[in-house]
């Protein structure tokens, strides 16, 4: 296990963000005490502020740091997305990819779906498995990113926050792990970014969201959660809403 200071949060400036909504059947009609603009730019300030947490680690110890353009392991890491995340993934996708770029990176999401089923199949046949074990095992599955296309990310400013975070020391359910590629070594000292606490606002912010949109979500329910195959592929209106709302009343 390397060896842990205390995390620390960096101030960071509130983004300017512009959403496109497109139609009456956007989820946009089912908003009620926030708007979609106020939801959206939450949580790009969380993304600026993984930046900046990515950016000390790297002012304090850029020697260790291997991370450079066409440096792609962190682009067949096994994740899921909140439904913030997600969300956002889906429509940046296609406000920024032009048409040509879109249909190649939905068709790659379509190849490597059943490898991402096939991955969390193989978590769930784990039987008694503690949650430390599953974490590792997890950690070990290799799955490719549909976004990942000539060893680079053809969203890469609009990337999700794990991927934003993968090379430098992460303090995840206890531990302090590591790129492996990178110079960080067990026994040493390193500042390590608090991912435990960036995903519990990440599914914080989507509990409010999706409240803000169907109204009070059980809490006994199950998160929900998408592969990024998934994300792209979901169109998140307003129908897509209703019948989440069915499923979890």
């Amino acid at each position: 296990m390397l060896g842990e200071r205390t995390a620390y949060a960096i101030d960071y400036s509130r983004p300017t963000v512009r959403w496109n909504t497109v139609s009456p059947e956007s989820c946009c009609a089912l908003l009620t005490s926030m708007n979609l603009q106020q939801h959206i730019e939450r949580y790009v300030e969380l993304v600026c502020r993984a930046d900046r947490l990515f950016e000390s680690v790297r002012d304090r110890h850029g020697d260790l740091l291997s991370c450079k353009p066409g440096c792609d392991d962190c682009c067949s890491v096994y994740f899921q997305l909140s439904l913030i995340e997600a969300f956002f993934l889906s429509g940046m996708v296609r406000q920024h990819l032009r048409p040509t770029a879109l249909e190649r990176t939905l068709a790659r999401a379509d190849r490597i779906e059943p490898l991402f089923r096939q991955a969390t199949t193989s978590l769930a046949h784990m039987h008694g498995a503690g949650r430390q074990e599953l974490s590792d095992a997890a950690a070990r599955l290799r799955v490719p990113c549909p976004l990942k296309e000539d060893r680079g990310c053809v969203l890469y400013e609009h990337r999700p926050i794990t991927c934003r975070l993968y090379g430098v020391p992460q303090r995840i359910r206890g531990r302090v792990l590591s790129c492996p590629h990178n110079g960080f070594r067990e026994g040493a000292s390193y500042i390590a970014v608090d991912v435990d606490g960036i995903q519990e606002t990440l599914h914080k912010y989507s509990r409010e969201f999706l409240e803000d949109l169907i109204g009070s979500v059980p809490s006994a329910r199950p998160r929900p959660l998408y592969s990024v195959s998934q994300a792209l592929r979901t169109d998140f209106n307003r129908n897509f809403f209703e019948k989440l709302r069915e499923a979890l009343s």
